[in-house]
C-alpha cells in the first residue's frame, strides 16, 4: 500500500510540500526568536528559603526576601512572576553564631541569574535546647457555694520546653490554667501548657511537649475530723472497774456545712452495756445519728474493747 502511494507523483508532491512548510516554519521561528531582544529585570523581595539546617540549631534571624536580577529574552522575562523564582541559602555545616551566606536561585529555563541584592545575606543561628520544667497550675473562678477544693493532681507533672537558648532563658514556668467556676464535684480536664515569662506573658515560638496535660481537682463539702466516744450504760460487778476503752477508729471525718461542723466536737456511739461485767467486753457499735446536713465519711461499725479488771 505504502509502496503504491510513493509511486504516485501527486502524493509525493503533497508530502514534499508539507515537509517544506514545516522546515520553513521552524527556520522562520528561530529567526524570529533570534531577533527578540534580551532584557534585564530585577524581581523585588523574592521569598528566601533555606536548606540543610542542622536539627540542633534554629534560625534567629534571616531576611524574608532578596532582590533577584535576571537576564533573558524579553518574551521569557515578561512571563516570569516572583513565584517562579526559588531563592534559597544553604546552611549545611554552619554552627551557632552569625554567618554571611550567598543566595542561589532556581529560575525558568532560558533565563539566567545575573546577581542578587544583597549579594550575601546575614543569618544568625542558635543552639536548640529542651529542658524539663515543672507545671505550675493556675486556678481561676470559684466553686459552688459550700464546696471546697482538695489537692489538685497533674499528669504528667512536668513538660519539656524546646527552643533557642536565649528564648529559654526568659521562661519562668510552664503554666496550665483551669477554670473551676460553679464546680460541685471533681473536675477532670485536659488543658494546654504554655511557657510564660516572669510577668505571665506567653513566649511564642517554643515547643512544649506534651502540649496538653490532664488535671484532676477534687471538690467536696467542708470536712472536719473529730474523736469518737463510747457511751457506757450500767456499772461493772461489785469490786470491778473499767480500766481502759479502746476504740477503732478513734476519729472520724465529717462532711457538711461549715456552721454545722463548727457545733460538733465529737461523735458518740450507741450505748455499750457493761452492767455486772467481770471481764473484758468486745463490741461492734454504730455511730449515733448526726444532725441533718452532716454525714460521716466512715460508714462502718466502730470496734470497741472495754477492759474491766478487779479494783
Amino acid at each position: 500500500m505504502m509502496e503504491r502511494l510513493l509511486k504516485n507523483n501527486t502524493v509525493v508532491k503533497v508530502i514534499a510540500f508539507f515537509l517544506a512548510m514545516m522546515l520553513w516554519v521552524y527556520v522562520t521561528g528561530d529567526a524570529l526568536r533570534a531577533n527578540i531582544p534580551e532584557v534585564t529585570r530585577t524581581f523585588r523581595n523574592v521569598p528566601l528559603t533555606w536548606l540543610n539546617l542542622d536539627d540542633r540549631l534554629e534560625i534567629m534571624h534571616i531576611p524574608e526576601g532578596v532582590d533577584v536580577v535576571l537576564n533573558g529574552r524579553a518574551d521569557l522575562i515578561n512571563e516570569i512572576t516572583p513565584e517562579d523564582i526559588k531563592a534559597s541559602v544553604n546552611l549545611e555545616g554552619l554552627s551557632e553564631g552569625q554567618h554571611r551566606v550567598f543566595p542561589k536561585a532556581e529560575v525558568p529555563r532560558g533565563v539566567r541569574v545575573l546577581s542578587f541584592v544583597p549579594q550575601q545575606v546575614a543569618v544568625t543561628l542558635e543552639v536548640v535546647e529542651s529542658p524539663q520544667k515543672p507545671i505550675v497550675l493556675e486556678i481561676t473562678g470559684s466553686p459552688e457555694v459550700g464546696f471546697v477544693m482538695g489537692e489538685p493532681r497533674i499528669l504528667p507533672g512536668a513538660v519539656f520546653v524546646r527552643g533557642p537558648r536565649s528564648m529559654l532563658a526568659r521562661v519562668d514556668r510552664a503554666r496550665a490554667t483551669v477554670n473551676v467556676d460553679a464546680a460541685d464535684g471533681d473536675r477532670v480536664q485536659m488543658v494546654p501548657v504554655q511557657a510564660v515569662d516572669e510577668a505571665g506573658q506567653v513566649i511564642n515560638n517554643l515547643v512544649v511537649n506534651p502540649a496538653m496535660v490532664e488535671v484532676l481537682i477534687p471538690f467536696s463539702k467542708p470536712q472536719k475530723t473529730v474523736p469518737v466516744r463510747v457511751r457506757l450504760s450500767g456499772e461493772p460487778a461489785a469490786g470491778y472497774v473499767v480500766r481502759q476503752v479502746t476504740i477503732t477508729p478513734a476519729t472520724v471525718t465529717l462532711e457538711g456545712a461549715e456552721e454545722d461542723l463548727a457545733a460538733i466536737s465529737e461523735v458518740v456511739t450507741e450505748l455499750a452495756n457493761i452492767s455486772n461485767a467481770t471481764g473484758n467486753i468486745f463490741l461492734e457499735l454504730t455511730l449515733s445519728r448526726l444532725v441533718d446536713g452532716v454525714s460521716s465519711l466512715f460508714t462502718g461499725k466502730v470496734q470497741v474493747e472495754i477492759v474491766i479488771e478487779p479494783q
